[in-house]
């Protein structure tokens, strides 16, 4: 009986250790080993690793790039020197999971230049600013049944709210432009006693301008030349991409994979010559006209230059003077408003160009600055064309536009706060324009 008891107590404390091991391996598995998952459509992070000519391609390998290409792009070098230069790319996709032809649709951005990586600047916005806006200087247009058009906010926003239904093997998947870049920069302050060095966090908020600059670097600096070719390009850095779950039909909230490098086929065209007209472009248009055309007469190679648009505010400047120049004024007392002579000798060299100006009187910029704007010099601005001028203010107020501020500025759209009387407007103003309250 002794010998049984004893027994049964050592098979008893045997088995209360491997329980404890158990417990331990299951614990450190749950908060310390992460399940690593690659992609079945694993590359290496390269862009333009394996060109590939359409016409080499076996009627095999052409169908299977076919199918899975997500992004085209098209560009027009101007190395002739006989058009204009011009870029273009398009993501196709699907609008649901089911991945069937009637769900096809396609959006795209269109630059009238030669876009380079090195003309890309950093520009301080917020999160919000980043996620919701475009990049600007871009023609945008959707694709449905074969037709393009620029619909405004009826059509597709390329911005980073924005996600995409693609097909993987055959499955569908979402994918989204959301990731980020950050990194940390040290410096001594007076209030550190400058003893130790704060840090500063610095984040850059992807957008696809990005993506359009890499593309147009990648089709720039293939070793194949002119011509038609596909390429795998990594969209990690950029994209997330969710699977679809067909039990809840709704796409999984976390990655599918833990490590993502699926890749996607990039189609694009690269020509030596300039674009002549709009049946060039993969959107049928250029610059939103389906009847562009050049004869041989009329080659402006600087017309892309020439359709660039600006937008100004009151923290806008140019090699570190101002942008907008203040008059101050007893009888008003406060400061009337107008480009200012680097402004003029700026647009000067540039006739064509459209602005965008946007007036915040409530900006902490001005209120630092104890400048109280009251309104519009006269001629402020004064034959620069302007599409949109906004001016927002946060409590009622009148706000003057002395005479001919406005003048021959082809103005297009006039925006105000519902509290902003505008004073003097029949004399400041020369063209029909669209006024809208905000």
């Amino acid at each position: 009986m002794k010998l049984i008891k004893t027994l049964a107590n050592c098979c008893l404390a045997f088995i209360t250790v491997i329980a404890v091991c158990v417990i331990i391996a299951f614990v450190y598995y749950h908060y310390f080993v992460k399940d690593i998952t690659t992609g079945t459509n694993y590359i290496d992070n390269q862009i333009g690793l394996d060109i590939k000519k359409a016409d080499d391609l076996t009627d095999e390998e052409k169908d299977e790039f076919e199918e899975r290409y997500f992004i085209e792009a098209n560009f027009y070098s101007n190395a002739k020197n006989n058009g204009i230069a011009l870029q273009e790319m398009k993501l196709n996709y699907f609008t649901d999971y089911q991945l069937m032809s009637t769900g096809y649709r396609s959006t795209g951005m269109q630059f009238l230049g030669d876009l380079k990586q090195e003309d890309l600047r950093l520009v301080e916005t917020t999160e919000e600013q980043a996620n919701r806006d475009e990049p600007q200087n871009f023609t945008y247009y959707d694709t449905t049944n074969g037709i393009n058009w620029d619909g405004g906010k009826l059509r597709t926003q390329l911005n980073r709210e924005t996600a995409f239904v693609i097909s993987i093997d055959g499955k569908p998947y979402q994918i989204q432009l959301d990731k980020t870049y950050d990194w940390t920069t040290y410096s001594r302050q007076w209030y550190t006693l400058w003893i130790w060095n704060k840090p500063t966090k610095h984040i850059i908020y992807y957008n696809y301008l990005n993506v359009f600059a890499d593309c147009m670097q990648a089709i720039r600096s293939n070793s194949a030349g002119y011509g038609d070719y596909y390429i795998t390009v990594d969209l990690s850095e950029y994209f997330t991409i969710r699977a679809f779950d067909s039990d809840s039909g709704k796409y999984k909230t976390d990655d599918v994979t833990d490590i993502i490098k699926s890749y996607s086929v990039l189609k694009f065209h690269y020509d030596e010559n300039g674009a002549r007209n709009s049946t060039q472009s993969m959107f049928k248009c250029i610059d939103c006209n389906p009847k562009y055309d050049i004869s041989d007469e009329q080659i402006d190679t600087t017309y892309w230059q020439e359709r660039m648009t600006y937008t100004l505010n009151d923290t806008s400047k140019l090699n570190g003077a101002e942008m907008f120049a203040y008059r101050y004024s007893e009888v008003y007392d406060g400061y009337f408003l107008s480009l200012s002579m680097v402004g003029k000798k700026l647009f000067a060299d540039m006739p064509r160009a459209k602005v965008n100006i946007m007036l915040d009187l409530n900006s902490e910029y001005l209120a630092a600055k104890k400048i109280k704007v009251v309104g519009l010099d006269y001629n402020a601005f004064d034959g620069l064309e302007i599409d949109t001028l906004t001016i927002k203010s946060n409590s009622p107020v009148t706000f003057y536009l002395l005479e001919k501020s406005l003048n021959d500025t082809q103005l297009k759209t006039l925006k105000h706060s519902g509290g902003i009387v505008l004073d003097g407007l029949q004399g400041a103003v020369n063209n029909e324009y669209s006024e809208v309250v905000i």
